[in-house]
């Protein structure tokens, strides 16, 4: 992971999983939410990369995401008023987690299908590991699988979940999520690291083996 890569890691996932109650309902919602805003912001950047808007991004960005922010909030409070009065002022915390992660203050210099393809993919490993620390909060947090449903949780009881509940308070709690965080950090940047050694080695390779081919070429010249 390049160094810049982590430093925006870190504040998304500071940003996005520390507020949020440690259900992975609440968790489900809130990554649909932030793969939703990060698509419309890169759509909507290229948009002012095309009206010639560029000395206004940021602040375009950011009222449009704070637009989309509001509209999910409200769409959320109509379906299921419970949720948006648990989760109350962190449903514009997607906005923020997605105008890192999309680089958004940044020009568009790419083509739509590339910047698309690559801000939606960081999106969607970052709601993998989100994904994995919501799931771990509410298995050992709470000893329960909880799902969205339109006017509660659906609940799914681990068999073994109550003998987690006094270790898993922990787990469950603010201090606990950042400490999660930083071993999830911890654990991604190890495995960046291994890739790319193995991509330095198989490019060292190649190059091996094509210096013979090209002294040849000189030789015949």
């Amino acid at each position: 992971m390049k160094q810049n890569n982590l430093y925006v890691f870190v504040a998304a996932s500071l940003a996005l999983l520390v507020p949020i109650p440690g259900r992975l309902a609440f968790g489900i919602i809130m990554l649909v939410f932030l793969n939703v805003t990060m698509l419309l912001g890169t759509l909507f950047r290229k948009l002012i990369c095309v009206l010639k808007l560029g000395n206004l991004q940021s602040v375009l960005v950011a009222m449009m995401l704070v637009c989309t922010a509001t509209m999910a909030k409200l769409v959320l409070s109509l379906f299921c008023p419970i949720y948006a009065l648990v989760l109350g002022f962190a449903l514009y915390l997607p906005a923020l987690s997605s105008f890192l992660i999309g680089y958004f203050f940044d020009p568009s210099r790419e083509k739509l299908s590339v910047e698309l393809a690559e801000n939606m993919s960081q999106s969607l490993r970052f709601s993998l590991a989100a994904f994995l620390l919501f799931l771990l909060r509410d298995i050992f947090g709470y000893g329960t699988i909880t799902l969205p449903a339109k006017d509660s949780l659906f609940t799914i009881q681990i068999p073994f979940g109550t003998s987690f509940m006094q270790a898993g308070d922990f787990v469950a709690s603010i201090p606990g999520t950042l400490v999660l965080v930083g071993l999830l950090i911890v654990f991604q940047n190890h495995i960046t690291r291994k890739f790319r050694i193995a991509e330095n080695v198989v490019e060292n390779a190649q190059k091996t083996e094509e210096q013979p081919a090209k002294k040849a070429e000189e030789e015949k010249k």
